[in-house]
């Protein structure tokens, strides 16, 4: 009998994002901002469509926990 290979469900680039955001507490500033988006910039072209997707929550949940709402347009990905 062989073992079978299972995929990881999402990529080492995402698991890296997904931490990244775990780590922070709302309200989310500038310095949190920069740092979201040094990560993400960089391993966005290695994402799947759904990693994706799944990375516009994290971007959703900062907006939402925002110490000013003002500096939604900072955030990678928001236009």
């Amino acid at each position: 009998m062989h073992a079978k290979t299972v995929s990881p469900l999402y990529s080492e680039h995402f698991n890296e994002l997904r931490t990244f955001f775990q780590s922070l507490q709302p309200p989310y500033t500038l310095h949190h901002i920069r740092e979201f988006n040094a990560i993400y910039r960089r391993i966005y072209p290695a994402l799947s469509r759904e990693e994706k997707r799944r990375a516009e929550d994290f971007v959703d949940s900062l907006i939402e926990g925002l110490e000013r709402k003002d500096w939604a347009p900072k955030i990678f990905g928001v236009v």
